[in-house]
């Protein structure tokens, strides 16, 4: 039964994440469309996003597993995993083609990641699929810096050699932006405190859909 409800929620999730990458095609704002759609009494609330951790994106492994042991081969189950375990690597590239056209300097650019631990309010990275997005943009040279109130830094250093803040450092304004998790303490934040780590002209890549819309976020 666990699994089933883990696989269900995670099928969920891979069919918003896959609206999310269509509406991106048509510059259709998802969560605008997902807001509307769940006027309707009876729609389902899922929103897209970022799938780790070591229950939701693991468990349809299981039930693939049996199910293969008993002659069968499911093909919902593993599309939503294709789906839910490449949107880290698809959100850095989105971020990279948005620098693009505006013209900002991908190699050696400095972009500020907001989170990193697998899920709000948690120090857990397990399977984050925040520290995808951190991978992708590295893979285009770019300079990570990681802003997360809750992962240990010593822990995360220990894993991937790179240092990690509890928050952005004080007066340092950013020009890329992602945010990848929503800790309560980034939900918090008033305009002036976004508006203390942004240069004028930011690139906000809004993952998790919190912050506020009058500074323009790219939302997922």
């Amino acid at each position: 039964s666990k699994v089933i409800e883990n696989t269900q929620r995670d099928l969920n999730i891979a069919f918003v994440n896959e609206l999310a990458v269509i509406f991106r095609l048509l510059t259709i704002d998802t969560l605008d469309v997902l807001a509307a759609a769940s006027t309707k009494w009876n729609f389902l609330d899922f929103r897209p996003g970022l799938v780790g951790g070591h229950c939701i994106s693991v468990d349809p492994y299981y039930l693939t597993a049996k199910a293969e042991e008993a002659g069968y081969y499911p093909d919902v189950l593993l599309a939503g995993r294709r789906i839910n375990d490449g949107m880290g690597a698809w959100i850095g590239e989105q971020l990279v083609l948005e620098m693009a056209r505006r013209g900002i300097s991908i190699v050696g650019s400095e972009v500020l990641m907001l989170g990193l631990a697998f899920k709000n309010n948690s120090h857990d990275l397990r399977n984050s699929k925040a520290i995808d997005i951190m991978k992708t943009l590295e893979e285009y040279s770019m300079k990570i810096v990681i802003a997360d109130p809750y992962v240990d830094p010593s822990e995360f250093k220990d894993l991937y050699e790179i240092s990690i803040l509890k928050y952005p450092p004080p007066n340092k304004r950013f020009r890329v932006v992602v945010v990848s998790v929503a800790h309560n303490e980034f939900i918090d934040w008033s305009l002036e405190e976004w508006s203390e780590i942004l240069e004028s002209d930011s690139i906000i890549f809004d993952v998790k859909g919190i912050v506020p819309r009058t500074l323009n976020p790219i939302r997922l």
